[in-house]
Order: C-alpha cells, then sequence, then structure tokens
C-alpha cells in the first residue's frame, strides 16, 4: 500500500470514530449504563457457564470377565500391538491418545479417553468410578471360552445394564466378541442369543 491509501484509511476511520463518539453522545446516559450493563452480564455469565459446563465426553469403558481379552484390546487400539502374555489386570489401564487406526489419517482427529476395567470379581466395583464421564460402553466377551462363562457374563452384563447412571445417561453398550478368529469360538449370534436367554 502506497502512502495515500493509508492517510486515506486513516481519515475514513477517524471520521467513523467521530459519528460513533457523536452516536453515544446522544443516548442517555440511564440507557447507556443499562446497555453496558446487559453486556457485561452477558459476558460474566458465559465465561461462568463454560467453566462449569462439562466437556463432551469421550471416555470409552472397556469391561467384561477376567481373561476375556479387554488388555490385549486395550493396547492394539493404542499402538497396534497385541501385547501377548498380558496378566489379569489389578488396576484399570487409562490413557487419552488418538486410536492406532486413525494416526494416518488427515484432518482434526481426537484423541480418546480408554479405560480397561479389571474383570475380576472383586475389582468390578472400579467399574462405578468411571461410569459418570462414559461416553459408551463396550462389553468384552471371549467367543472361545463363552459356554463356561454364560451366566457369569449376563449376570456381569445385567448388573451394567441395570446400574443407574447407565440407565438415566442412557450409555450405548456395544458387545464385542473377542477371539473369533479362532475354531472353536461361537458365533456372535449365538453368544448373543444365550446372553439373552441368561437375563
Amino acid at each position: 500500500m502506497d502512502k495515500e491509501k493509508i492517510d486515506e484509511l486513516k481519515i475514513q476511520l477517524q471520521q467513523w470514530l467521530n459519528v460513533a463518539q457523536d452516536s453515544v453522545q446522544e443516548i442517555p446516559p440511564a440507557q447507556l449504563y443499562a446497555a453496558s450493563g446487559v453486556v457485561l452480564f452477558t459476558i460474566f455469565l458465559f465465561v461462568i457457564i463454560r467453566l462449569f459446563k462439562r466437556r463432551t465426553l469421550n471416555t470409552v469403558l472397556l469391561t467384561g470377565l477376567s481373561g476375556c481379552g479387554k488388555t490385549v484390546l486395550f493396547y492394539q487400539l493404542r499402538d497396534g500391538s497385541s501385547h501377548q502374555g498380558t496378566v489379569t489386570s489389578m488396576e484399570p489401564n487409562e490413557e487419552t491418545f488418538i486410536l492406532h487406526s486413525e494416526t494416518n489419517k488427515k484432518g482434526k482427529i481426537k484423541p480418546v479417553h480408554i479405560v480397561d476395567v479389571p474383570g475380576h470379581s472383586r475389582l468390578r466395583p472400579k467399574l462405578d468410578e468411571f461410569l459418570s464421564q462414559a461416553a459408551s460402553l463396550v462389553f468384552v466377551v471371549d467367543a472361545v471360552e463363552f459356554l463356561p462363562n454364560v451366566r457369569a457374563a449376563s449376570e456381569y452384563l445385567y448388573d451394567i445394564l441395570t446400574k443407574a447412571t447407565v440407565v438415566k445417561k442412557k450409555i450405548p453398550l456395544l458387545l464385542l466378541c473377542n477371539k473369533v478368529d479362532k475354531v472353536t469360538a461361537h458365533t456372535k449370534d449365538f453368544i448373543r442369543k444365550q446372553l439373552e436367554k441368561e437375563m
């Protein structure tokens, strides 16, 4: 821009400022104070709402009986590795990360908070600690060892589905049949029907 255009722009801005100042002086002071109060109150209210408004929930809870493959699934989602030889979790595995399958995609990808809740019967109450922040639940079932555990799995699933937090927040639940690639695995339809029959 050359100097003449900059000078013209300055003159134009000064004229607008003068018009705005004249308009403000014509407004009665009571109206001016009322308008200022409304603007300040609106800004204050907006700040308070933003501070206390809950963030969008993005927590996914992996749950199910002990030994069904929740921890292996957790590691596969995190870094794509199978982590063979995992042991029964005594504490929840909890981490926020971008899913391994999403790392090569372009654009804005949001990280997901995933919690692998221990499945041992004595450690199941730990699920309650995370339900209030859950966006969804994944109930993992071992498709190979399903029949010996059908009663325990259905009781645990029923317990989860009837929890007040799950009912009130209408938290969606995905039934994930793990180890279906094995020859002796049961089909997802068979597992679903058996769980429904038990409940």
